[in-house]
């Protein structure tokens, strides 16, 4: 199904990327599944939402300077050898939250 050119162009207008993305899917899942007009709003919504989280959290990486593979894993503990390796590992399990524990 494709959508009218004229919603596509008010999409477009006002910078709906994420609705607009998903939005033939939708149009047509909303005519088989016989979805009221709040349900089908409410998925093109979500969507633009969801778009706009995962953007945002790329946006933030990005300027945060980290990397997919930054993990606990794959941290390189060799470069400071006074790094309590042991223990950063056992930070990282938070399970002194769970102990109600300061970690300081």
């Amino acid at each position: 199904m494709k959508t009218h050119p004229e919603l596509t162009l008010q999409i477009r207008n006002l910078k709906l990327s994420g609705m607009l993305e998903h939005l033939d899917a939708r149009l047509l899942e909303a005519q088989n599944n016989d979805l009221s007009h709040a349900e089908f709003l409410s998925m093109v919504l979500t969507d633009e939402s969801e778009e706009r989280t995962a953007r945002k959290v790329s946006r933030l990486m990005h300027s945060a300077g980290l990397g997919a593979e930054k993990t606990i894993e794959t941290f390189d503990f060799t470069f400071n050898p006074s790094i309590n390796t042991k223990l950063i590992r056992a930070l990282a399990t938070c399970r002194f939250i769970e102990r109600s524990e300061g970690v300081f």
